[in-house]
């Protein structure tokens, strides 16, 4: 198996990246050639396949084919063009990638940061280090950011930038997931010291819109507005210039006990819509669960920072029930430490069936659901990815069982949900070009962004300080 994995590396023009890197970027001019040197075609073989998609169903053995960035054949026994590269995915689980509905990427750098008092707590913390970014440092943080999430199977991230202090700002982010070759969505956000009296940069957004709807390098990244909060005065104005404009919207809401009616406020504005993701909504009311199913409106659940900033539960039995497009994020690695999202959609199963008082209450096939086809909902990307699907782009991950936590048990989905740690993520796929191989990130120098991370945040400390 390890001459098998040599011989695709080399093939493939994988093996042996970690060349030189330059001072500003993790990306060389060699590595950046190698990193589009891929092959366009791949036959996945002999792969549990966990499609996501109800019509299609699940294999306990198939063979995937990709051609061109797309699904192209999905079955047993399937032969590809002679140029073919064959992945041998025998005894693997292979899932649609998973798609990240709401990530403050910027906030990357600050790890952790989240302290033990008032002045060291999440929104404090952040309003200061933010002052302190340039438009290369929010690159290099959502670059950061975006590595890991690649290593942790995830192939698209919903980025909501709240230190958009000009465009440059948040075409960072834009450059940073076409650099990484990952799909994406950016909301055009504000900034924490933006005085409410200030309006929204609308100037800004047309003039990125425009940059990036002309520039195929960015194909596949949509960006949208990160709305300010509920009690605006501009709200509505606001959000009628974003839909002339063909951007989804995305606001938290109603995310605690002091933002109960927040929803509702939305709802009886008709502001609410399929084009909307409300993140948190923790202190949702049963009427306005009612209000997001009669009106289309996803809710985005980021259950980890969530609890740690003290938001309470995730209202996830309650929302289960009812007819919304829920879906989950991990917000900030300020709170949550890490972007393990398959460990994300335990943790809801698991409190769900906690709640229920019933082992059987929730499966896990359900929150799997929630990080592929409802995210692409989400984003309105479904007829583009988040199912294993013939027509649809190769954003995969396959999950290896020759790791001694994830090597017995015949149950895919639970072992998927339950058991899969980062390191038995063996390939990540998205766009049909290989990100990750043999539990390694292929495009890029791991070593030197975590050394850039580093070295940049500790001067920011010391400015800080």
């Amino acid at each position: 198996m390890k001459n098998e994995r040599r011989d695709f590396l080399k093939k493939t023009g994988l093996l042996g990246i970690g060349g030189f890197i330059s001072p500003f970027s993790v990306f060389s001019e060699n590595q950046q050639k190698r990193f589009q040197f891929q092959q366009n075609s791949y036959l996945i073989k002999e792969a549990c396949v966990l499609s996501m998609d109800e019509e299609i169903g699940d294999f306990n053995s198939a063979d995937v084919l990709i051609e061109n960035g797309k699904i192209t054949r999905l079955g047993k026994n399937i032969e590809g063009p002679s140029y073919t590269e064959i992945i041998n995915a025998e005894g693997g689980i292979l899932i649609p990638g998973l798609i990240d509905c709401h990530w403050h990427l910027w906030t990357s750098l600050l790890r952790s940061m989240a302290g033990d008092s008032a002045e060291e707590g999440y929104f404090k913390m952040t309003a200061r280090y933010s002052r302190l970014y340039s438009p290369e440092d929010m690159k290099l943080a959502a670059t950061y950011a975006i590595a890991e999430a690649v290593h942790s199977g995830i192939t698209c991230i919903s980025d909501y930038n709240h230190n958009a202090r000009s465009p440059q700002f948040v075409q960072a982010s834009f450059d940073a997931m076409a650099a990484m070759g990952i799909r994406g969505h950016i909301s055009y956000g504000t900034y924490r010291d933006l005085p409410d009296s200030q309006p929204t940069d609308f100037k800004g957004i047309n003039e990125l819109k425009q940059f990036i709807d002309s520039n195929s390098k960015y194909k596949g990244i949509s960006l949208g507005l990160g709305s300010r909060s509920v009690n605006y005065n501009n709200l509505e104005k606001d959000w009628k210039h974003a839909r002339d404009l063909g951007l989804r919207i995305t606001i938290h809401a109603s995310s605690n006990e002091s933002q109960k009616g927040q929803i509702t406020s939305l709802f009886k504005k008709g502001l609410l819509a399929e084009d909307v993701n409300i993140i948190h909504g923790n202190a949702i009311t049963p009427d306005e669960i009612k209000m997001l199913e009669d009106t289309g409106t996803s809710l985005t659940m980021t259950p980890y920072s969530e609890m740690r900033i003290g938001y309470g539960l995730p209202k996830i039995n309650e929302l289960y029930e009812a007819n919304i497009n829920c879906c989950v994020g991990i917000d900030t690695t300020a709170l949550t430490g890490n972007a393990h999202l398959l460990d994300t959609l335990k943790m809801l199963q698991n409190l769900a069936n906690a709640n229920a008082k019933d082992e059987f209450y929730l499966h896990p096939k359900e929150v799997l659901k929630m990080a592929t086809i409802n995210g692409a909902i989400n984003l309105g990307i479904d007829k583009k990815t988040g199912s294993i699907t013939p027509g649809k782009s190769a954003d995969l991950v396959l999950l290896k069982k020759s790791d001694i936590n994830f090597s017995t048990g015949n149950k895919p989905y639970h072992l998927a949900i339950e058991a899969a740690l980062q390191e038995n993520i063996d390939m990540v796929m998205a766009k049909g070009k290989i990100l990750k191989y043999d539990g390694k990130l292929t495009g890029i120098n791991a070593k030197d962004l975590i050394i850039q991370a580093k070295n940049r945040f500790a001067e920011m400390e010391k400015e800080i300080n």
